[in-house]
C-alpha cells in the first residue's frame, strides 16, 4: 500500500502558495524585519537562519537590514521564488532545501528565526527536535526566535466553520480541537476559478507556558515571551506570541 504524504509536504504546493504570496505588503514586511532585529539584538554582520523560511520575505528583509542570512524551507516551490526575489532584490542569500527537524548545521549562527506560526507542525517529539536543531545551529548565547498564533486567543474565538477570501482564492475552513494533545485539526477547500484543491493538515498551539516548556526541554536557558504587539506583555487576550530561547554561554 502507497504511504500518504504528511500535510506538509503537500499543503504549500498548492493554492496556498498564491493566499501566503498576498498577506503581507512590503511595509509590514519591514517593519517585522526590523522589529525582529531589535528584539535578537542583532549587529550588522551576523549570521542569522531562518527556518522555514517559505518564499524568503523575511529572509530577504533581514538580510537588507545587514545581516548574514541563510534560508531554509522543504517545498521547492518556495525556494525557487525565494531564490529569485534574492536576486531581483540584490542580496546574497543562501537558500537550502531541508526539513527543519533534520538541519544539521553546528554553532553558526547568532539567530534562529521561525517566523508566522511555522512552529508546531508535527508531533510532540517532532516540535522538540526542531527546537533541538536550532540549539544546535547557534553560537553560544544565540537566540532562537519563535511567532506563532497564542492557543488562548485562538480558542477564545473558535469556530468549527469559517469562510474568507484572499485575493482571488475562496477558502472554506472546519476545524477540530483536541484538547488532549493541543493540536488543532483543520480541512481548507481552496477555490480559485475553476481549481479546487482540499487539504488537511494539524497544528500544535501554544500558549506562552507550553513553549516555555518545550524550549526549556529541547535545552534553553533564559526564554523570554511577548505579545502582540511585540516588546509588550504576553497575556491571554495576545493575538500572536513570540517566545525567544537564550543557548547558555
Amino acid at each position: 500500500m502507497k504511504r500518504s504524504r504528511p500535510w506538509y509536504e503537500t499543503f504549500f504546493d498548492g493554492l496556498y502558495a498564491d493566499v501566503l504570496g498576498r498577506q503581507f505588503d512590503p511595509d509590514r514586511t519591514r517593519g517585522q524585519a526590523a522589529m525582529v532585529k531589535r528584539i535578537l539584538r542583532l549587529r550588522q554582520g551576523q549570521r542569522v537562519l531562518d527556518c522555514p523560511c517559505g518564499m524568503g520575505r523575511m529572509t530577504i528583509a533581514l538580510a537588507q537590514l545587514g545581516l548574514e542570512m541563510t534560508g531554509v524551507d522543504l517545498t521547492e516551490r518556495f525556494l525557487r521564488r525565494a531564490r529569485r526575489r534574492a536576486r531581483q532584490a540584490g542580496v546574497d542569500v543562501g537558500f537550502r532545501r531541508r526539513d527543519m527537524r533534520e538541519i544539521d548545521f553546528a554553532g553558526e549562527f547568532h539567530a534562529v528565526v521561525n517566523w508566522f506560526t511555522s512552529f508546531g507542525y508535527f508531533d510532540e517529539a517532532g516540535n522538540l527536535e526542531t527546537a533541538r536543531r536550532a540549539l544546535a545551529a547557534l553560537r553560544p548565547g544565540g537566540r532562537f526566535l519563535i511567532d506563532v498564533t497564542n492557543k488562548s486567543w485562538v480558542l477564545a474565538r473558535f469556530a468549527r466553520r469559517r469562510e474568507h477570501d484572499v485575493g482571488k482564492v475562496h477558502i472554506a475552513e472546519s476545524a477540530r480541537y483536541d484538547a488532549a494533545t493541543g493540536t488543532m485539526h483543520n480541512v481548507w477547500t481552496l477555490r480559485k476559478g475553476a481549481r479546487t484543491e482540499r487539504h488537511g493538515f494539524r497544528l500544535r498551539l501554544y500558549n506562552g507556558r507550553d513553549l516555555r516548556a518545550l524550549l526549556r526541554k529541547a535545552g534553553f536557558g533564559e526564554v523570554t515571551l511577548y505579545g502582540w504587539r511585540p516588546l509588550g506583555r504576553l497575556t491571554r487576550h495576545s493575538r500572536r506570541l513570540i517566545a525567544v530561547g537564550r543557548k547558555p554561554s
